[in-house]
């Protein structure tokens, strides 16, 4: 089985996590009940591996910084997604999405979206139009960021991202 890029690239970011950590590839085998092989081939990135070992590692590893450039490098976001809360399903252990969900809720209050909203247009002032455009700029970060997860997610189960949509329109019409 050929290996990805980002394989390789989230490999070589969890092998120097593990030497980091000074952890025994045997005993690692052990823990995550693989043979000490597979681990050496996963972690040189001779071995391809799915979402669900990568979040068992990265949970092995239990190193946020790890976490977060090995999000970085699958959802290619341009930088690590900040997040504390954890829980068992990989896609959420490796996007935080509730953490982000509360940033993003946070972000509307800062910049007071809603309350910008009902100006109208002619009435906003330039600071009042700077807030909103940093909310844009956020909205779009956080939109690309579910894309990522949605492509993915759809990748992962050999699901047609274009059949999703339709069916989702659909049931908005209904």
């Amino acid at each position: 089985m050929a290996v990805s890029g980002i394989e390789q690239k989230i490999a070589s970011i969890f092998r120097s996590g593990a030497h980091k950590q000074e952890i025994n590839q045997k005993a690692m085998g052990e823990d995550l009940h693989i043979s000490p092989q597979l681990v050496s081939h996963i972690l040189t990135g001779k071995r391809s591996f799915g979402v669900d070992r990568m979040a068992e590692i990265a949970e092995y590893l239990q190193d946020p910084d790890i976490d977060f450039k090995a999000a970085a490098e699958l959802f290619y976001t341009p930088k690590p997604l900040d997040r504390k809360r954890r829980d068992g399903h990989p896609l959420s252990k490796m996007v935080g999405q509730d953490k982000e969900e509360m940033e993003r809720i946070e972000i509307e209050k800062k910049n007071e979206i809603w309350d910008l909203l009902s100006i109208p247009p002619a009435e906003i002032t330039s600071a009042e139009k700077e807030k909103v455009m940093n909310w844009l700029i956020e909205l779009v970060d956080e939109i690309s960021a579910e894309i990522a997860v949605f492509s993915v997610t759809c990748e992962r189960y050999s699901i047609d991202s274009r059949l999703v949509v339709r069916q989702s329109q659909e049931s908005v019409d209904q």
